[in-house]
């Protein structure tokens, strides 16, 4: 159990001269006040990492949802190639810009003064990375594979192609004992 400090009142010795009372009563204003102000930036010290890692779980938790949505929706309403369009645009990539424009939008109506936004603003961008990071993950699994169809015709000797749905490129045959 740990002690709790309490603050006394200041009581001036009995029989001490004025001045020598002053003194003490000087010392004992100092001696608090480094106790307040060590208070105050051991507060302030646990506002800002609460904060940091605050901002962290929020980012962590908006990509992880927006992911989670951007994949389920892709995969159920994408088709035979998994991606969802309208008008030529993928869904991964207009999520992106609605979330960073969106975002900026915000950002820009917020006053400086009393931000009453940040958050949103913030969740917002956050959302724009996931479609963009979606949307680039998606443009180089497509290249990736088609160099992996691309290196499965181009083997030879004991190298076979893979069977139909497994990609990775080439399949090699290795004798058991």
């Amino acid at each position: 159990m740990a002690a709790a400090t309490t603050i006394v009142p200041f009581q001036p010795a009995q029989g001490l001269p004025a001045r020598d009372a002053l003194a003490r009563a000087h010392d004992y204003i100092d001696k608090l006040t480094r106790k307040h102000e060590a208070v105050n930036k051991g507060m302030e010290a646990i506002v800002t990492v609460a904060k940091r890692h605050g901002n962290t779980f929020i980012q962590s938790s908006c990509t992880a949802t927006t992911a989670a949505a951007l994949g389920i929706t892709m995969g159920r309403f994408g088709g035979e190639t998994g991606v969802v369009e309208k008008w030529g645009i993928p869904l991964d990539a207009a999520v992106a810009v609605v979330g960073h424009v969106a975002g900026f939008g915000f950002s820009y109506a917020d006053d400086r003064q009393s931000p009453r936004f940040d958050l949103l603003t913030e969740v917002l961008h956050t959302v724009g990375d996931t479609g963009l990071a979606s949307g680039i993950y998606r443009f180089f699994h497509k290249v990736g594979s088609e160099h992996a169809a691309v290196a499965a015709g181009a083997g030879a000797g004991a190298a076979v192609a893979a069977p139909n749905g497994v990609k990775g490129g080439t399949v090699y045959t290795v004798a058991h004992k």
